[in-house]
């Protein structure tokens, strides 16, 4: 099994890409079993995968984790790697259906809890503010765990992660207007949800 560790001499960490011509290479190589060849585009590619992966989940130790499946993925499947279009947008893409796998895992709302609550100004009806704020919170996590696939991870992705609509459009795949019309859906089923603790 090659070495999927950060170790890079510094020759190897200031090579820079090396270009689609020298992937391709290192894929056929790869096929046919080279160590070599494999830990070079570890070493290509996994500082930017990783950047990548922080960015859509906000962990370093999951993004990590995520790269490195990518990769031993390839390895052990080295043998039958079909790679259509290029060695960059296979890894790419790779990690961002390994993340969006993560995403749907955790629906849960670990952050902005009180952003998410604040959209709403208007003043809760009489209660112990305690309960109504745990009540609040758990039927936003309903809420957002009840959205439609697409309308959730985009929600996910900009209000948890902090994407913007732009950068959310891009790791969907999807268009800017898109985003924003999914973040009006997330945000009117919100609305329902909390809508019996607001007078109105």
């Amino acid at each position: 099994m090659p070495n999927l560790g950060p170790n890079l001499s510094d020759d190897d960490a200031a090579a820079g890409h090396t270009g689609p011509e020298a992937d391709f290479a290192l894929y056929s190589e790869i096929r046919g079993g080279s160590t070599t060849a494999f830990e070079r585009l570890f070493r290509e590619y996994h500082p930017g995968l990783c950047s990548f992966a922080v960015r859509m989940i906000g962990r370093d130790d999951v993004a990590e984790d995520l790269v490195q499946e990518v990769f031993l993925f390839i390895w052990r499947h080295r043998e039958s790697w079909d790679v259509r279009t290029s060695v960059r947008q296979y890894l790419y893409s790779a990690l961002r259906h390994g993340a969006l796998r993560y995403l749907r895992h955790e629906r849960v709302v670990r952050r902005h809890i009180p952003e998410t609550i604040a959209l709403f100004d208007r003043a809760p009806k009489p209660a112990d503010a305690q309960l109504v704020r745990a009540e609040t919170i758990a039927l936003v996590r309903a809420a957002i765990a009840r959205l439609p696939e697409r309308c959730r991870l985009v929600y996910t992705l900009h209000r948890e992660n902090g994407l913007t609509y732009a950068e959310v459009a891009e790791v969907m795949e999807i268009s800017p207007k898109t985003v924003d019309v999914q973040m009006g859906r997330a945000l009117k089923a919100l609305r329902r949800a909390l809508g019996s603790y607001y007078s109105g």
